[in-house]
């Protein structure tokens, strides 16, 4: 009989605690988040080089472009400016909407593994393409200050929020069109089809002062106008836009991101399969 101070014989007792479902999406979302940025900027001569380079681009084409149209732009003194401004604010809505309604189809074989769901997926693509429109915003606007001598006066705090509305609405858009892309394959088109105006009439080459009263009324329905006016009141001081109620937007991204999640919800299992 062994004695009490002896020491106990065979394997010791292993405690084992299953990780909670928020650990295992946080680690399953960094999985994803480093795939997506290793797949689209890692293995691409230049990498983050023609994130910048393609915005930069067209900035300078519109630009040159809308100089020799006209002389003065609506705002300040230099068109680079005035468009950059637009451009980039309404790209915090377009790109991650495209990025996002693509996540699921272009992650099919990922979601055959029983910890990733679609809405891994969309997260990913969510924080990757916002961070990237962060640094490519940045860039692109010190580059033009610098290079334009545009007198501005950065309200950090307006052009926050100008940012957080459209970023909310895109991923309204990117979670509602993830599933409906999947199930109605026509919608993609008549999506793309419907949206495209969209880059005229947000006020990106023009600002809705400069429009008439019944116009302007119209364009105040169209929530990117709402940012863009915002995001270039954050960058000059002198500019006090008769549109910019980022109220709206934020409602639109809210409501369409509380459908967009009911239908991951309700089409979970389906998405998975081809």
């Amino acid at each position: 009989m062994a004695s009490p101070t002896e020491p106990q014989s065979g394997p010791a007792p292993v405690l084992t605690t299953d990780p909670s479902p928020l650990r295992v999406h946080l680690r399953v979302v960094r999985a994803l988040l480093m795939r997506e940025m290793s797949a689209r900027y890692g293995r691409a001569t230049g990498g983050y080089f023609w994130a910048v380079a393609e915005p930069v681009g067209m900035i300078l084409i519109i630009s040159m472009a809308f100089s020799i149209l006209t002389r003065v732009p609506e705002i300040g003194q230099s068109f680079m400016m005035f468009f950059a401004t637009g451009y980039l604010s309404f790209n915090f809505y377009r790109v991650t909407s495209q990025q996002m309604s693509t996540a699921v189809r272009n992650n099919y074989s990922l979601l055959q593994y029983p910890n990733v769901t679609p809405y891994d997926a969309l997260v990913a693509r969510l924080l990757l393409q916002t961070l990237t429109n962060l640094f490519v915003a940045v860039i692109i606007l010190s580059i033009t200050i610098w290079w334009t001598d545009e007198p501005v006066s950065l309200n950090f705090p307006l052009l926050a929020a100008a940012v957080g509305a459209a970023t909310l609405m895109a991923a309204g858009a990117g979670f509602m069109n993830a599933v409906l892309f999947h199930i109605f394959p026509t919608y993609e088109q008549v999506f793309s089809i419907v949206n495209r105006p969209l880059f005229l009439i947000s006020g990106i080459f023009f600002t809705p002062e400069s429009m008439p009263t019944q116009i302007r009324d119209l364009l105040a329905w169209n929530p990117l106008v709402h940012v863009v006016s915002a995001f270039r009141e954050g960058v000059y001081p002198v500019y006090h836009p008769a549109i910019n109620s980022l109220e709206y937007p934020f409602a639109i991204g809210l409501v369409s991101v509380f459908f967009g999640l009911i239908l991951l919800k309700r089409y979970d299992e389906r998405l998975a399969e081809r």
